[in-house]
This record gives structure tokens, C-alpha cells and sequence, in this order.
């Protein structure tokens, strides 16, 4: 079976609206055990562990990555890694640089669980930088509006890809995101009718 791994972004959860819609889309399509969208920790590098041993598990099955924000971050490390198509929706391209504006305590609003960000985890961010993508892995999908990151970031590293969804407005979450949920299942190959 074909398996789209989900990855959510900083101090979000497996129960995020983009999680959410893909899973009720897969379930529509009679295909639910298709979206794989683990509670991830908030710590890089142990985030990282986590899907890598997702992906080494289901090795045997094709393997899409979407991630948002910093799980588009996540998600092109891994496509590298493992040579995985992978849709990046608002990715955190520049992670180890926005994310020194929260050092300190923090509180996830989902989980409710409380840490604390440190330099270490920056330096964890840092190991994860992608420099050369791979053009045909990927499908990025941003929005002008992101009130979070630079879109035009997410270009500049991303000059080519396999496709490109760019949209004016819009905000850091995707407006309308469940608008693309056949496409990213076709996409991911789970639909191929």
C-alpha cells in the first residue's frame, strides 16, 4: 500500500487541520490507513528519528512526505535522505533562523505540553539544512499571505520543482488547503483512477 506521511509543524500535532482534512479525504476515498500522521517531538533531531524509523518500517510501500511549516523543513531532509517525493505546503525553509525568535519556554497548544527551546536544538535545525534539492521530488505550495515566513524564501530555495502551487492572500496555514486533498492523494499515487 502506498503511505503519505504527514508532518506537522512547530507546536502542532498529528491533530492539525491539514492532518485532519487529508485523513478525511483518504477516508472518502475508501483508502484511511493511507495517511500516516504521527504526534511528533519537539525536539529536531528526536523528530527526525521518529520518521525516519516511519520510513525505514514501510519501506517496502511508496512513501510520499507532505509537511507544513517546519515539517517542510523535516520533509526535504528526509526526501534527500531517502529520495522520497515530498509536498512542502508553507515550508520553514530558513527553521534554524526563525526559530531563535523562540528560545526560551514554550507551551504546544495542542498538546499542552511545556519545554524549552535551546541553542542545541538550533544547532540540531542546522544539520538539517537541504542546499541542493532534488527538482523532481517536490510539489510546493505556498501562499503570499503567510504571515509567518517569507514566501519568496521558500522560492529561492526552491527554484525548480516537479510542481508549484503559488498563490496570492492566503495566510500561514493554507487557505482552502482541503481544495488540494485529491491532488495531493493522486500526487502521492494513493488515487490512480
Amino acid at each position: 500500500m502506498t503511505v503519505l506521511l504527514y508532518i506537522h509543524g512547530f507546536n502542532s500535532s498529528e491533530r492539525s487541520h491539514k492532518a485532519t482534512v487529508l485523513s478525511e479525504a483518504a477516508k472518502k476515498f475508501g483508502v484511511s490507513d493511507a495517511v500516516v500522521s504521527p504526534r511528533l517531538s519537539w525536539q529536531p533531531a528526536q523528530a527526525i528519528k521518529q520518521l525516519a524509523d516511519i520510513i525505514e518500517a514501510n519501506q517496502a510501500q511508496d512513501i510520499t512526505l507532505i509537511g507544513s511549516s517546519l515539517g517542510g523543513f523535516y520533509a526535504a531532509y528526509l526526501a534527500e535522505k531517502y529520495h522520497l517525493k515530498a509536498i512542502l505546503v508553507n515550508p520553514a525553509v530558513q527553521a534554524p533562523i526563525l526559530l531563535q525568535d523562540y528560545l526560551g519556554p514554550q507551551s504546544n497548544p495542542y498538546t499542552g505540553e511545556e519545554y524549552e527551546l535551546t541553542q542545541a536544538h538550533m544547532a540540531e535545525l542546522e544539520e538539517l539544512v537541504v542546499t541542493d534539492p532534488t527538482a523532481e521530488y517536490y510539489w510546493l505550495m505556498i501562499q503570499e499571505g503567510d504571515e509567518v515566513l517569507d514566501y519568496r524564501e521558500a522560492l529561492k530555495a526552491f527554484p525548480q520543482t516537479a510542481r508549484l502551487t503559488h498563490e496570492e492572500n492566503g495566510n500561514h496555514s493554507f487557505t482552502e488547503f482541503e481544495r488540494f486533498s485529491e491532488d495531493i492523494l493522486r500526487f502521492a499515487e494513493i488515487l490512480t483512477e
